[in-house]
């Protein structure tokens, strides 16, 4: 199971955290979401080796959500398991003829044989390192063009998209005369845009409807919009679920080629996704901003996403752990992070209380606001870290290769 992603559809929040507590125990990177068309979405951006699927779902049968899977070449082959609270036998029937795997019913002592089922059906599934896939995916070069930096989050709530934002906006304290882009490419719906007042038509999904030849260099640097309080240009995330559940994902490599060709900076928000789409251009990172909360469940899920970047060849000369704390003065040590993560924090930011919330509900960034706070200093140090770290990887001296 190990380094294995699991997709969980489910309605049932405490059966949920059960099933993806125990999935992370056995080192598997998990995926959540209580409704059937995320995790439709999920499914087709992320590529997950197994889905585990409650047929009880508030916005669509679990029998319906799977029928849309089989029905997409992306999905049509994963194995899916059907586990479900309902014991009737027309249930079980049901979520068979709709071409789920295997059904199981929710109870403790079927969590046992419910593991052996998800062993034997990723032992079976197909490698998705193998050569196939890998010529499938999206190239992104890193020879020449703008430094890429990707931020990546473990679990959701990290502050990650708002770290993005606003050391990008940092990045013209260093290099005034530097073009910098952001990238929301968090799906199913993006977040910068809504932190950063941007309400404008043009996001990923618009521009990766476009013909590749139309989204090329020239085209970004003439028309992307650009936020002066921000000191960035931004591609905005998808704007809701049905934008994202028809993104083209194969067209994300080209346009981020063609950002590396316009701008000097490219700052991309890739969320908790390690999908074959994404994986390519973290690969091709000059430097990966990894936001960690304070948490021993976040830190343990960011030591197994950076063992997995370990086996896709990245050193720790290409990993900028951030620790965020975003919720209080409680959780770990710095130092306790450090030993469970394996990594050097990079940057600590203090706890933020009430004021990140208001300069996002303000569009504004942090510094502009409070210039003479403790975090905006550390933004500014942080920013200048970035810039270095990322030409040195760039220019082959990344520690640890």
């Amino acid at each position: 199971m190990a380094g294995k992603t699991i997709l969980i559809v489910d309605g049932d929040g405490p059966s949920r955290n059960y099933l993806a507590r125990a999935l992370e125990q056995r080192n598997c990177i998990v995926l959540e979401t209580s409704l059937g068309k995320e995790g439709l979405v999920y499914a087709w951006r992320d590529r997950p080796d197994l889905i585990l699927i409650d047929p009880k779902l508030s916005d669509l049968s679990g029998e319906e959500l799977l029928r849309k899977l089989r029905s997409d070449t992306r999905t049509a082959s994963t194995p899916a398991i059907a586990l479900s609270s309902d014991l009737s036998p027309a249930r079980k029937t049901a979520c068979l003829e709709a071409g789920f795997n295997e059904f199981f019913f929710k109870s403790a002592e079927n969590i046992p044989p419910l593991m052996d089922a998800i062993d034997l059906w990723l032992a079976s599934s197909p490698d998705k390192s193998s050569p196939e896939v890998e010529e499938a995916a999206p190239v992104v070069s890193k020879k020449g063009g703008g430094l890429l930096v990707v931020f990546l989050s473990a679990k959701g709530g990290t502050g990650a998209s708002s770290l993005c934002a606003n050391l990008a906006m940092n990045i013209s304290v260093h290099r005034p005369s530097a073009h910098v882009v952001v990238i929301d490419s968090v799906l199913p719906i993006g977040s910068i845009a809504f932190n950063v007042g941007y309400d404008g038509g043009m996001n990923l999904a618009t521009l990766a409807a476009m013909p590749p030849e139309k989204t090329d260099a020239a085209f970004f640097r003439e028309n992307l919009p650009r936020l002066p309080a921000w000191k960035f240009h931004l591609v905005a995330g998808s704007p809701d679920p049905e934008s994202a559940s028809s993104l083209r994902a194969d067209r994300i490599g080209q346009i981020v080629e063609s950002l590396q060709a316009a701008y000097d900076f490219i700052f991309i928000d890739v969320g908790r996704s390690l999908s074959q789409i994404i994986l390519p251009i973290i690969q091709q990172a000059d430097l990966i901003a990894m936001t960690i909360s304070p948490d021993m469940g976040t830190v343990r899920l960011s030591r197994i996403v950076w063992q997995y970047l370990q086996s896709k060849g990245l050193s720790k000369g290409h990993i900028y752990p951030i620790l965020n704390r975003v919720v209080g003065f409680e959780g770990i040590t710095k130092s306790e992070v450090e030993d469970v993560l394996g990594l050097p924090i990079r940057s600590a930011l203090p706890h933020l209380a009430g004021n990140l919330l208001m300069v996002n509900n303000q569009n504004v960034p942090f510094a502009s606001k409070f210039p003479n706070d403790t975090a905006t200093m550390v933004l500014k140090e942080s920013a200048a870290q970035i810039i270095e770290m990322a030409g040195r990887t760039r220019n082959g001296h990344a520690q640890g290769v």
